[in-house]
């Protein structure tokens, strides 16, 4: 089955998103669908998941999701230092490393994003960083971002260079963390086209923008995603 995460931005209105999440509680979904709203609600869905978009550090600190609120609305997945939160916020890869940890630690599945530099050799230098001696024995997730391509609102790479991405990170989990299981996923202006090509290079599903803030938009996108997953 194919795996598709969702994620709402902070300009989109929380009652829109909300109304968002009961439609889709009463659509066809044959995908492994991921949502993570700005604020998490509780993860009480049939036919999707509700995850976090965040997770905060061990460390005492306010303004951020502890694990023990997650635990408390049965979310069970989080994103570890989202591409656009860090460049935003220049949050440096070792914070987004101790996020990881507190994941870790709290049986939190994490969802780690990479793609700030297109150059591929930094992307599995960005990916060592993070994973480098992590107590990692439940499955992850890996997502590659082009961070330009959302920023722009329009795909700015070629199916080759996708293509690449896929083989480097592939090639490099095998190499150096064979032990760890994970799903690789492809964002950057992902919609009803480019998740098809995503799932024919190999990737194992698609993460998406917030542009889809109405299940009727949304819907030939999860049409295509359903498709895929039959």
């Amino acid at each position: 089955m194919m795996l598709a995460v969702l994620n709402f931005k902070n300009l989109v209105d929380f009652e829109e998103q909300l109304q968002f999440l009961d439609d889709l509680s009463h659509a066809d979904v044959q995908v492994d669908l991921k949502i993570s709203p700005t604020l998490p609600v509780p993860n009480d869905f049939e036919n999707f998941e509700i995850i976090s978009q965040n997770l905060t550090i061990k460390e005492r600190t306010v303004g951020e999701i502890s694990p023990s609120v997650l635990h408390h609305l049965h979310i069970s997945t989080s994103f570890i230092g989202h591409l656009e939160r860090r460049k935003s916020l220049n949050e440096g890869l070792l914070i987004v490393r101790k996020r990881l940890e507190n994941a870790l630690e709290n049986d939190i599945k994490p969802i780690i994003s990479v793609g700030q530099y297109s150059n591929l050799e930094l992307v599995t230098e960005e990916l060592d960083i993070l994973l480098k001696d992590q107590p990692i024995t439940k499955p992850i997730i890996i997502a590659y971002e082009s961070l330009a391509s959302t920023e722009m609102g329009r795909a700015l790479y070629s199916i080759d260079e996708i293509r690449d991405v896929h083989n480097k990170i592939r090639e490099f989990m095998t190499t150096h963390y064979p032990a760890i299981d994970y799903q690789l996923i492809l964002g950057g202006h992902m919609d009803e086209v480019g998740s098809p090509i995503a799932n024919a290079i190999g990737y194992d599903g698609v993460l998406i923008g917030d542009r889809y803030h109405t299940l009727d938009s949304f819907q030939p996108v999860l049409n295509v995603l359903n498709n895929l997953s039959r």
